[in-house]
């Protein structure tokens, strides 16, 4: 019998035994739910903030008892009834005795940990300011660090008559010492740097911060450290030490090595300075780190946090450009931190764009006053103004928005945090290359044009060692009488496979069905556009396989209006787009004004984007993830406005919930581009928020009422953005106006 076959076996009796045992479901499952119940209500007075600051602790108190008294005792209570001895004439190994220990008690202290949170959070409303990942890999660290020490004590405690005492030994000065069964900041000094002695000292640090600090991994590195040494050392001394019967002399040199290790790892950290406990921090000294040399805390409004939270009366602190706490409101705080009164507005975070051309004008390329470097910084502007604080440029001029990548992280420029492609890669003659096709050199840089496979994987390459973002590729057959060569195959697999070698996000342009399945099939994660003949299969297939879509329905209505000849000015276009920008659209000179001569192109654009209305309701309902990308720069397709009509349009035509639009725009966007900087409100993201008159998730006209935009904490005036100079950067490359 192999040792993964044996300790699984043997798992699942040792799981089948404790589950069938009244008074094992007790102990394992209703005792530390009283417990909590109890502290909860005794220490915390059932309030939110004094109960979620105790489950930390509670938590650890939980797997101290799993670990020196289920599994423990377990072990103990079967090596006296000679199972074990049982065990020894069959080919299992004592390796694969512990495993099946280690996996029972790990599967029972998890369940039990995961019950307790449940309740404190229906029950007690406690708030977990760090992700819900984070809190799991907390207590998967805890685990690794105390079921060997519970297997350790089982393996060398003699017989059912002592193995109490023991457990009670380990189990009391673990828990009362460490800060989970009562505070250490209550502790003198002498018992708080004797905490740092104790392996539970660490997960309350590890669990403390968290829940109550929003993150895993900020000063927690001296904490996990240790535990995971302390598995390590455990679990190969528990292959060393384990025994078959009580009669079996304990191996004393062995243990003793055991403990040394233990010693050297925690007197290490006990003799090192500058070690600090945060969990030994009295609250108000808490916060009080909170409060540092550039501190500012907005207070008062309702907070919606781009991750589904929200908080009714709320207090966002941020130092520097970083949010440092996300929390309900609290009365005092110290008199020189500069607190901002929004009381009764709305927060949400900044909004990110997934899909834009800051290079396109919006216009009909008409002329080259549509080109000009001081549109470009024009739009940087307009997208803030309309609180959009990202945006993912693909295919823009690449050393251009590298330069504006590292002037918006050094202050120098006032501008969304752009995340870039570069190059787009395609077919030789494909699209976007056609469009440059009167400036060969012009199509070569704004393009990888590529055959084969390794081509393709060359171009990936060295896009990523420019250090882009995202890879983009190009499924694009053109219009009808118009064709286009396509990507070949082999070169879009080469190409996606080389990103994902490379850990780099990678998208596929798509103008059809087929091409959403060839994308698929290649393994691309996230398609950009929606297929007019998007199926019931691909939908299937994009639900199954993760993929997101960016629909860009919005770009495909503002093609319809400009070939029905619809007015596209209001007011609102009017005061943010260039006047030069707007003539174009109606300018002789303009592709638009030629295609709009022709009814059948009309009518082509005009079915399309009815066809791509129904697929998007088709894909929502078929539980796809939608990501908000406006394709600003292309006609009619204007900076910031237009992502809020893709908004409002993933509501009205597609069927989803404000809410879930919202998140398109925010969490679910920064997932695509793996970053927590952005798109949501929670500690160590950038401070950019959007601050606004009404409730966005009752009505997204709130969306064009912006009052304030912050942008990495630095609060922009709205009507001062286009009169005052944004920075120093200015790109360096003109686009021409396209040629048809």
């Amino acid at each position: 019998m192999s040792m993964l076959r044996g300790s699984g076996a043997l798992a699942r009796a040792y799981l089948l035994e404790t589950w069938r045992m009244k008074i094992t479901i007790f102990w394992n499952l209703v005792f530390p739910l009283l417990t909590m119940i109890g502290f909860s209500y005794i220490f915390g007075g059932g309030e939110a903030v004094p109960v979620g600051r105790g489950v930390p602790g509670l938590l650890t108190i939980n797997l101290l008892a799993g670990a020196f008294f289920g599994i423990s005792l377990h072990m103990v209570s079967l090596r006296e009834r000679e199972l074990y001895r049982r065990f020894e004439a069959t080919p299992l190994t004592a390796l694969a005795v512990i495993a099946a220990h280690a996996i029972t008690g790990a599967i029972n202290v998890l369940i039990a940990a995961v019950l307790q949170l449940v309740v404190a959070r229906l029950l007690f409303h406690i708030e977990i300011r760090g992700s819900l990942v984070e809190l799991f890999a907390a207590l998967l660290i805890g685990v690794f660090a105390f079921v060997p020490l519970g297997l350790l004590a089982g393996s060398v405690v003699r017989d059912m008559r002592i193995g109490p005492a023991i457990s009670n030994l380990l189990f009391f000065p673990l828990s009362f010492l460490s800060g989970a069964a009562m505070p250490l900041y209550f502790m003198p000094h002498w018992a708080q740097e004797a905490a740092k002695l104790l392996p539970s000292t660490y997960l309350v640090e590890l669990l403390q911060a968290v829940m109550l600090r929003g993150s895993l991994f900020h000063g927690t590195g001296v904490a996990v450290a240790v535990l995971l040494f302390t598995g390590v050392v455990a679990f190969a001394a528990d292959a060393f030490l384990f025994r078959w019967e009580s009669r079996q002399p304990i191996e004393w040199r062995k243990l003793a090595v055991t403990f040394a290790s233990l010693a050297v790892i925690y007197g290490t950290v006990f003799f090192v300075r500058g070690v600090r406990l945060r969990s030994a921090e009295r609250p108000e000294e808490a916060r009080a780190r909170h409060f540092e040399a550039g501190t500012q805390i907005l207070a008062g409004m309702t907070i919606w946090d781009g991750i589904g939270g929200r908080i009714e009366r709320g207090e966002i602190v941020m130092r520097g450009n970083r949010i440092v706490e996300v929390r309900e409101m609290e009365r005092t705080v110290p008199r020189e931190v500069p607190v901002t009164d929004l009381s009764g507005l709305y927060v949400i975070p900044g909004l990110i764009d997934s899909h834009v051309h800051l290079g396109g004008s919006g216009g009909g390329s008409a002329g080259p006053e549509e080109y000009m470097p001081e549109r470009l910084v024009h739009d940087t502007q307009v997208y803030l103004a309309h609180g959009v604080t990202s945006f993912v440029s693909l295919t823009d001029h690449l050393e251009d928005m590298q330069r504006l990548q590292r002037d918006v992280a050094s202050g120098a420029m006032r501008a969304p945090r752009p995340f870039i492609s570069g190059p787009g890669i395609t077919a030789p003659g494909g699209h976007p290359a056609e469009l440059f096709a009167f400036n060969p050199a012009l199509a070569a840089y704004m393009t990888r044009e590529v055959t084969t496979a390794a081509e393709a994987e060359k171009a990936v390459r060295e896009l990523v060692a420019a250090r882009v973002n995202i890879i983009k590729l190009y499924l694009e057959a053109g219009q009808p009488g118009r064709p286009l060569p396509v990507l070949s195959e082999a070169a879009l697999q080469a190409g996606v496979r080389t990103a994902k070698e490379l850990d780099v996000p990678v998208t596929v342009h798509v103008d059809n069905d087929r091409h959403a399945q060839m994308a698929i099939r290649a393994g691309a994660k996230s398609l950009e556009h929606i297929p007019f003949d998007l199926s019931d299969a691909t939908i299937a297939s994009m639900k199954a396989e993760g993929v997101t879509l960016t629909p860009t329905l919005v770009a495909a209505e503002a093609l319809a209006k400009v070939m029905r000849g619809d007015a596209m000015e209001d007011a609102e276009t009017r005061r943010w787009v260039e006047p030069p920008v707007l003539r174009s659209l109606t300018s002789p000179d303009s592709w638009i004004m030629k295609d709009r001569g022709q009814p059948e192109i009309v009518k082509y654009w005009i079915d399309h984007y009815e066809q791509e209305r129904k697929a998007l309701r088709r894909a929502v309902e078929g539980g796809v993830t939608i990501l908000a990308g406006s394709d600003a720069g292309n006609p009619g397709v204007f900076p910031g406005m237009s992502l809020i009509r893709e908004l409002e349009l993933l509501v009205e035509a597609g069927g989803m919930t404000r809410d879930a639009a919202l998140r398109s725009a925010e969490d679910a966007a920064a997932r695509r581009l793996r970053t927590q900087d952005v798109g949501r409100i929670g500690a160590g993201a950038f401070a950019d928020l959007v601050v606004l008159e009404s409730d966005p998730t009752e009505d997204f006209r709130a969306l064009r009422r912006v009052r304030t935009v912050y942008l990495g904490g630095v609060p922009l005036q709205i009507d001062r953005l286009l009169k005052t100079n944004a920075g120093s950067w200015r790109p360096l490359f003109s686009f021409p106006a396209r040629e048809k």
